[in-house]
This record gives structure tokens, C-alpha cells and sequence, in this order.
């Protein structure tokens, strides 16, 4: 504990004991002598524009009665010390905290020593904390200076997994361990990652083995603190037979017999359950040549489901999306998507803020066909998506089927088609005419036309009127075009 530290300590201590403390007992509090106790009440008040703690001799210390106690924790000893944490993240904190410990309660004064707050802060924290828990339908309670986080065990699951996503776990090398892990639990956690693999004969990609990880540490953390939790919820019966992936069901044998084995207890029957959604709600890569076959398994709802996104970003975008591969990588996504839908599992998409800034209007048209088929997705699924068509559209870039239009001879206009499919490969040129013969028809398939001449009362497609020499500023213009379309100029 640094200096700073043990000041906000003292404070937070004297703001919640009634009347005089002696020197001693803040001593026996922060590990240091009595000595050390005067010096650091010395430069509190020093910090301060009046004394803020009292002394008198032989009954201790206490707070001047003038001050309010949030200012100064909040403005006195800001001047010397940054909090630790953000509001944000102390709060995110706290529900973590509670949500291991949950449905057993939490000190509130243990909550205040640990995080350095007065009780008014903690006050304010609870009615956020109350707004975060009401997504994963999960009540916060105060009872006799104590609080704790009730609900649904699968919901408590729900809402860690998400607080977990703050370790780094570095699976390239096992021995960068978070802090706050026991270095024993996570090498038999990242133990049971490796047996799903090689049992399965998959790769589990980043941020799925993330996820995984986080849900078997949960596991061992909600032992820990209050042993096997009440098997009400669903388990395997509820499944219709056709249903269970047999595979993914012997694997969570293993894995649970495994826990069972190093936490030497017999876990309920749901866990398996538990580990058998995450498992199916994420995206793994096969290991052998029979991938490219696998296309064959999937249910038909989930092919009807990647027609539809495929026809509907289609006439969105104006993109063909209707190759055997990409159809097939899509399945292999919104399988195990509508899986977290259905199990509530829900996965942060860092990326998303890039995404949207990178791709615009491939992540606006994917928004909008997304909600359209499927109305309780997620803004972080939609990302996901997101990258599949972005992805597709750079590797099979759309051309722009283009007319050329021109009055001043056939040697310029062809002169203008090869400049024009030399510096711009993303032009489709499908014919150069005169001008005087442009009408509807000749222009249903057409994308842009390009002209050297203004074309009077024409509205049906986009004229970029040109130069016959096609200079620098032209080519400026057609390139805007191109990338308003959504077409990637390189």
C-alpha cells in the first residue's frame, strides 16, 4: 500500500467510525506505526484548506464535523494522487466481486475499504450498478450493510463472462498469467482447452478460447466461494435427441469428470450443460481435410438463414455474394451465432469501432438486413457480419459496369476507354456510344456513365461528365464515385 493509499485508508476510515480513534488502531489498520499515523494526518491537513482531521490528546482522531467527508476524499488528496480506477471500472469492480460471491452478500464495509470510497460514492455506485444488472434481469440488494447480486445462475454465468473479458490472457505463452489468477487453476483451465481441441480435432480461434477460458475459471470461482450452487435450471433432458451434438457432448464428459476430479466434488448435471452451449456458440476451425464436406450437416434453417442474408446484402450492396465458399464460411459463422442468441451469450467485439469507421456502408446495409431477419441481434454480432461481407467485397471487388458517351469521334472515345480501364481497374467499360442514341434501354444494366459532354433532362443513372484527355481531375472524380459506391479503391 503506498502513501496515498494510506491516507485514503485513514479518511475512509474515520469517515465510518463514530467519535475519536487512537493513532494505534489506524496503525494496526495500514501496517505502520503510530509515529507514521501523526506524519500522514500531518500532510492531509497540509493538502487542505483547513484542517479535516481533528486530534485531541488522549482520545485520537476524528473528522472536523465542517467538512464534508466525499470532498475530502474527492477534492483534497486528488491534488496529490490519482484514483487508481475510473468510476466505470470501480464499479465494474464491485459487480464482479458480488457476482462471485452471489447469492451470498458482500460487507459494505468491506466494499468501501477496498475501493477507497466513502459511503455517499457507494450510494451513486449502486443505482449504475443497478442499471448493469437489469440487462442480465439480476437484482441488486442491500440488506443490514450488506449487498448482494441475486438471480438466475445462467444469468450470474452470463454477467462474469462479460466482467472476464478484461483479462489478457496471452495464449501463446502460458506463462503470462493474469495477476489475479492463481497460476494452479489457470494451467488446469488452459489444461482442459488443449483436451477440447484434440478431442474434437479443432482449432478454438481468438476471442472464443478467450471465452471458454473465462467460463471454466467462472466454474472454479463459483466453487470456491460457496460450493456446488442448487441444480434448478435446464439440463440435457430438455433437448430433443436430434438436437445434442454427440461429439460436443462427449467432450463435456471429459471436461467435467476432469473438474469433478481436481475440485474433488460431483458438480450438478447442468454444468455439463453449461459448457455444452458455450462450446456450440462458438466458432472452431477443423483441423482435418473433411472440412470443406462438413457444409453437408448443417441444419436447414441455417441454410435458409444465409440465402436470405446473401440475396437481401446483395440487392443492398449490389455485390454477388453467391459462391460455394463464402455461403459456406457464413454458415459456419451464423451457426454458432444463433447459438449465443438462443443461450444469451454474449461476445464483446473490440473491433466494432473500426469496423464501423472502415467499412461505413457495408456495416450500415449489414445493420439493416440483420435487424430486419433477425430483430434482437446484437450491435457486436453485426460487427461480426460485418467483416464476412467486407471481407468477401475486397477479395471479389464489384466492377462498375460502365457506358462511355462522347460527340467528337470514335478515336477519342476509345482513346478515353483504355485510359479510363488502365487507371481504374474497378471500371467495367461494356460499350462506348454517341450520345445521341442514349435512351432507357440501352442503359438498364449500367452502372455510371461517363461522357465528355453534359447529357440535358437524363436522370435514370449517374453522369460523370470528363475531359477527352481524361487529366488528373477527372480521375478524381471517378474514383470519389467508385468510393461512394462502397467499392475499395486501392
Amino acid at each position: 500500500m503506498n502513501k496515498e493509499d494510506k491516507k485514503r485508508t485513514i479518511i475512509n476510515y474515520l469517515i465510518n467510525s463514530p467519535g475519536y480513534i487512537q493513532a494505534k488502531e489506524l496503525a494496526d489498520i495500514i501496517s505502520t506505526s503510530s509515529k507514521s499515523i501523526y506524519r500522514l494526518i500531518q500532510e492531509i491537513n497540509e493538502k487542505a484548506e483547513k484542517r479535516c482531521i481533528l486530534s485531541e490528546r488522549g482520545k485520537g482522531f476524528c473528522l472536523n464535523p465542517h467538512f464534508n467527508s466525499s470532498e475530502i476524499l474527492e477534492e483534497n488528496l486528488s491534488q496529490s494522487a490519482e484514483l487508481a480506477i475510473s468510476p466505470i471500472e470501480r464499479r465494474n469492480e464491485i459487480i464482479k466481486d458480488l457476482l462471485i460471491h452471489s447469492p451470498y452478500s458482500v460487507s459494505v464495509n468491506h466494499i468501501i475499504n477496498k475501493f477507497f470510497i466513502s459511503e455517499s460514492m457507494l450510494s451513486v455506485d449502486e443505482k449504475h450498478m443497478v442499471k448493469t444488472l437489469n440487462k442480465y434481469n439480476l437484482q441488486l440488494k442491500r440488506k443490514d450493510r450488506t449487498l448482494a447480486i441475486t438471480g438466475a445462475e445462467s444469468n450470474i454465468r452470463m454477467a462474469l463472462m462479460e466482467s472476464m473479458d478484461m483479462l489478457n490472457i496471452n495464449f501463446e505463452k502460458s506463462a503470462s498469467i493474469p495477476v489475479n489468477l492463481e497460476r494452479k487453476d489457470m494451467n488446469f483451465v488452459n489444461k482442459q482447452i488443449s483436451i477440447i481441441e484434440k478431442t474434437l480435432n479443432v482449432s478454438i480461434p481468438y476471442p472464443y478460447n478467450i471465452n471458454i477460458v473465462s467460463h471454466l475459471y467462472i466454474l472454479i470461482l463459483r466453487f470456491r466461494k460457496h460450493g456446488q450452487h442448487s441444480d434448478k435450471e435446464n439440463n440435457f433432458s430438455n433437448y430433443p435427441d436430434n438436437f445434442i451434438e454427440q461429439s460436443y457432448l462427449r467432450v463435456c464428459d471429459i471436461i467435467i469428470k476432469n473438474f469433478e476430479s481436481y475440485l474433488s466434488t460431483t458438480l450438478p448435471e447442468v454444468e455439463k450443460e453449461y459448457l455444452y452451449r458455450y462450446l456450440t456458440s462458438y466458432r472452431i476451425e477443423y483441423a482435418d481435410d473433411l472440412e470443406d464436406k462438413r457444409h453437408m450437416y448443417f441444419p436447414k434453417e441455417i441454410e435458409e438463414l444465409a440465402d436470405k442474408f446473401i440475396e437481401k446484402m446483395e440487392g443492398k450492396l449490389v455485390q454477388h455474394f453467391s459462391n460455394s465458399q463464402f455461403r459456406l464460411d457464413l454458415m459456419k459463422h451464423l451457426k454458432p451465432m444463433m447459438n449465443r442468441l438462443k443461450n444469451n451469450i454474449f461476445i464483446k467485439n473490440k473491433l466494432l469501432n473500426q469496423i464501423k469507421f472502415e467499412y461505413p456502408e457495408t456495416h450500415t446495409q449489414t445493420a439493416i438486413v440483420s435487424k430486419n431477419i433477425i430483430p434482437t441481434i446484437s450491435d457486436d454480432e453485426i460487427g461480426f457480419l460485418t467483416l464476412y461481407f467486407a471481407r468477401e467485397i475486397e477479395r471479389n471487388p464489384r466492377k462498375i459496369k460502365t457506358l462511355i458517351t462522347c460527340t467528337t469521334g470514335i478515336g477519342t472515345s476509345e482513346l478515353l476507354r483504355v485510359k479510363i480501364e488502365k487507371i481504374i481497374p474497378e471500371i467495367e467499360i461494356i460499350d462506348v456510344i454517341s450520345t445521341d442514341v442514349i435512351d432507357d434501354q440501352v442503359v438498364h444494366d449500367i452502372d455510371l456513365i461517363v461522357s465528355t459532354v453534359a447529357i440535358k433532362d437524363f436522370n435514370l443513372k449517374p453522369i460523370i461528365v470528363v475531359s477527352a484527355m481524361f487529366n488528373k481531375n477527372d480521375q478524381n472524380k471517378l474514383k470519389k464515385f467508385i468510393h461512394n459506391v462502397g467499392v475499395k479503391y486501392e
